[in-house]
């Protein structure tokens, strides 16, 4: 299983690719523009992004050269382009892409070279986020508990990912729905509540504090113990 964003400013490009790797156990996260792309890039760890070369404001082009030469980032990155002369797909791979597929494209070829990418070896270092007792393997979506792994939802592997990636900082409410929700417009401040309420019972023990501080009027804080 291998976590993987998709951008794509098309809503239905999107939603085909995250049916065709969420059917073959892939974890999938979607968002429909280059800046949003920049943003998790920032925040999360990814095996491989799939990402359209032509969006409106930023293109594929240019997250990829900022990821590259900005944030350092190695991660594998997949264009998806209608673009088709040798001169432009020599361009994407010297901006840093590591492999691009020609639109349209079958599902099949989409899938062989995510699985070509996937078996490639990674050069980033290994990194678990550890918290007290808690550990969150990114590379393995794992997340540990005194040594025992927890099983949790998706969405609430990847809120405690965020908190655990920014520790003892204040967020509003608003600001964790656009990270962890960037792709559902139907996510609310109770989606959120109820996602707290889950991670909390996942990961505080009883006799503590919880790890995960409701600050009045002013949002939420993970301390780090």
């Amino acid at each position: 299983m291998a976590k993987i964003l998709l951008v794509d400013d098309e809503r239905y490009i999107l939603d085909m690719l995250r049916a065709t790797l969420e059917s073959r156990g892939h974890v999938a996260q979607c968002v429909p523009s280059g800046k949003q792309a920049l943003e998790h890039l920032r925040v999360y760890q990814y095996d491989l992004v799939v990402m359209d070369w032509m969006m409106p404001e930023m293109t594929g082009i240019e997250v990829l050269r900022r990821f590259r030469s900005e944030m350092h980032g190695k991660t594998p990155v997949l264009l998806l382009t209608a673009k088709s002369s040798i001169d432009e797909k020599e361009q994407g791979l010297d901006t840093g892409a590591d492999d691009y597929l020609t639109k349209p494209f079958d599902a099949r070829e989409l899938l062989a070279r995510v699985r070509a990418l996937l078996r490639r070896p990674q050069s980033l270092s290994h990194t678990v986020l550890k918290a007290g007792s808690l550990e969150l393997d990114p590379a393995l979506c794992l997340i540990k508990k005194d040594g025992e792994t927890l099983r949790v939802r998706p969405k609430v592997y990847s809120l405690l990912e965020f908190f655990m990636r920014h520790p003892n900082q204040v967020f509003e409410p608003q600001a964790i729905l656009d990270r962890v929700w960037p792709d559902d417009s139907t996510a609310s401040y109770d989606t959120l509540r109820t996602h707290i309420k889950l991670l909390r019972r996942a990961i505080d023990d009883e006799a503590e504090e919880s790890k995960l501080e409701n600050l009045r009027n002013m949002g939420y804080r993970f301390n780090l113990k």
